[in-house]
């Protein structure tokens, strides 16, 4: 039986221009939802993303580098920052003592809780101003999306 990855493999044209569409559309709501007035964010787009890296694990301090694409200094004077708030905190590496492991904790997980609040109710800001015919067709598609890639995330961690 053929996987669901294997099933439909992403060659036609208008495939790849419905992924062309997506990649460039996530980015400019996401920068759209920040710049929306109203409410400010409890943390920066930049704080929040090294949080959203941690929300499932911790994370060696150079893979969390490479993840938010950032140099390592520049998430070195993050990573201050949010330990200073208590948002994570610096663990050793059990394995290995020279590693430094960062770590998300419960206040941190409230704080990235809150800017994912502020930032869905930019995002439903923006989203209003298609009508609710669209709207609906919108849901629809993403909620097929988000089972499709459940799938295919599921597929692949059995095939390890």
């Amino acid at each position: 039986m053929a996987t669901v990855s294997e099933r439909h493999t992403p060659s036609k044209a208008e495939d790849l221009e419905l992924a062309g569409l997506l990649l460039a559309t996530l980015p400019r709501l996401g920068k759209m939802a920040m710049a929306a007035g109203g409410e400010h964010s409890p943390v920066s787009a930049n704080r929040a993303g090294v949080l959203w890296q941690l929300r499932e694990r911790s994370m060696r301090s150079g893979d969390l580098a490479q993840r938010c694409a950032m140099t390592a200094p520049a998430l070195t004077e993050i990573v201050d920052s949010l330990s200073s708030d208590g948002f994570v905190r610096r663990l050793e590496d059990p394995s290995d003592r020279r590693v430094v492991l960062v770590e998300l904790t419960a206040p941190g997980r409230r704080e990235l809780d809150k800017y994912r609040e502020v930032m869905k109710r930019r995002v439903a800001g923006v989203l209003a101003i298609l009508p609710a015919d669209k709207r609906a067709r919108l849901r629809s598609a993403l909620a097929d999306l988000h089972d499709a890639i459940e799938a295919m995330t599921k597929e692949t961690a059995n095939a390890r």
